[in-house]
């Protein structure tokens, strides 16, 4: 889980933010994002501190009270969900309006067993026929091309699950098998 990138979406914030106001490397805050919170060095919490304007202390405890409540990473927007895509997030949750957007991706979407038979049957090449499929669909859209290839990669990563009207789950696909 990547609890920091969920403690900084709350202050609106992103690792690169904090390494303009910190001088901390993205590297470093990308190493420690993959670990607990409680392994943090104090030169992290430090710098999420200057980047928020709380003390250290309350920084662990928020970091600490994110993974103990299981809080996930939320997605409104179409920067926040590239931001989910780039650094291939586990599982993450879309709310709001910007659901609807993932209902559309979703009723694209092959089963899994749906797919591994057209993958059988087909020998392998039903990959490069949907690849095909998406390339004609983006070109004969008349929709914002970047936003198309992004629904695109949803697709082929993640399962996405309707929990009610105003939340969906994505989780990575990789992650089911």
């Amino acid at each position: 889980m990547q609890y920091m990138d969920i403690f900084l979406q709350k202050f609106g914030l992103t690792r690169y933010d904090v390494s303009k106001r910190t001088g901390i490397s993205q590297q470093t805050l990308s190493i420690a994002n993959k670990k607990n919170p409680e392994s943090y060095s104090g030169k992290i919490l430090i710098a999420l501190s200057e980047a928020t304007g709380i003390s250290p202390g309350e920084v662990f405890d928020a970091l600490v009270r994110i993974k103990k409540g299981n809080e996930y990473f939320v997605v409104r927007n179409w920067e926040e969900l590239k931001l989910a895509l780039d650094t291939l997030k586990p599982e993450f949750h879309v709310m709001g309006e910007f659901t609807e957007i993932m209902r559309e991706v979703k009723s694209g979407q092959l089963s899994d067993v749906a797919r591994m038979g057209t993958e059988l049957g087909s020998g392998g090449s039903s990959g490069l026929i949907e690849e095909l499929y998406y390339f004609v669909h983006r070109q004969l859209s008349g929709g914002n091309k970047e936003e198309e290839k992004i629904k695109d990669k949803v697709s082929k990563l993640y399962h996405i699950i309707l929990l009610d009207d105003h939340t969906v789950v994505l989780r990575l696909k990789s992650l089911s098998y």
